[in-house]
């Protein structure tokens, strides 16, 4: 990516970063502020769900100043992977959190509260739930236009507020209507805890495969064997690999061309896929091809 294209990623993910920043840090402190006066441990809970949303949201306003940087001497290959260190981060954090809020909801089912929660617990996780699913959508929409991998796991950890706040909501309005319900609130931060803990996996697994070098799915291997083949000139593609940069591919191969061509020509080919795959592969952002002849003064296609 080009200097220009940097900052535009730069100037566009921490604009929507510090808006969510700010927003987690005014929900969070509601809810936890609401829930201690309003006596639900389950909007308590969930305001400590908020609360690391803002710890990821420093993470990604830090670590977006370093992988948008371009390719240099020390980082030939970019700072992409800079980006799946901090979506695993954000996946490993949503999982401790996960683990606290069942640890002291467990707490809160085993001595429950003497009366019901209060009616402005009811009215924050409603305002959560609309705030968040808002903040959610639009991170998720900038995600997918800048191809970012820790925006993307950061809306899903957003969306994990919406999903948490739901069951809060209809605990508190559960023991509000009836008081030999208040030990739901107590199991509406386990279920709050599921939520997390299911979305900090989904988010951490990710991560640690492309950190592990794990290449591409067998589509979109085919996808890249397809465009170089259509390159006139092909006659065959092998020795294929590819690995993840961040959530762009590294892809090389080997192509056979005819063993009688100009060699000048036979380069020609090379650059000509090289460029292809680069326009129009799915992600691609660094290509190497090798040559094979193929005819008498070469080998075959074996």
């Amino acid at each position: 990516m080009n200097v220009k294209g940097d900052e535009t990623l730069l100037a566009r993910t921490t604009r929507v970063t510090a808006v969510a920043l700010v927003s987690n840090l005014l929900l969070s402190i509601s809810k936890i502020v609401g829930g201690l006066l309003a006596r639900s441990h389950a909007l308590s809970a969930d305001g400590i769900h908020s609360l690391s949303d803002s710890v990821t949201d420093v993470a990604i306003l830090i670590g977006a100043r370093f992988w948008t940087r371009p390719r240099d001497d020390s980082h030939p290959h970019g700072h992409a992977r800079i980006e799946t260190i901090i979506s695993g981060f954000i996946g490993f954090f949503v999982i401790i959190t996960g683990l606290y809020i069942a640890w002291e909801s467990f707490d809160a089912i085993v001595d429950p509260p003497e009366a019901p929660p209060g009616w402005v617990a009811f009215g924050i996780a409603i305002a959560a739930i609309l705030i968040k699913g808002f903040l959610s959508r639009w991170t998720l929409s900038v995600a997918r236009r800048l191809r970012s991998a820790a925006l993307a796991a950061n809306a899903v950890h957003q969306r994990s507020d919406v999903y948490s706040s739901i069951p809060v909501a209809i605990v508190v309005l559960a023991a509000r209507l009836d008081d030999s319900l208040i030990l739901l609130d107590g199991i509406g931060g386990v279920f709050v805890s599921l939520f997390v803990l299911r979305m900090g996996y989904g988010i951490l697994r990710p991560a640690l495969w492309k950190l592990s070098d794990t290449g591409a799915p067998l589509e979109i291997v085919e996808e890249i064997t397809r465009i170089a083949m259509s390159v006139e000139g092909v006659i065959d593609v092998h020795d294929l690999r590819t690995r993840y940069q961040g959530e762009n591919i590294q892809t090389d191969m080997h192509i056979v061309v005819d063993g009688n061509m100009p060699l000048e020509k036979a380069f020609g080919i090379v650059r000509k896929v090289e460029s292809e795959l680069r326009r129009s592969g799915p992600g691609i952002v660094d290509a190497m091809v090798r040559l094979e002849p193929y005819g008498p003064h070469g080998g075959d296609t074996e």
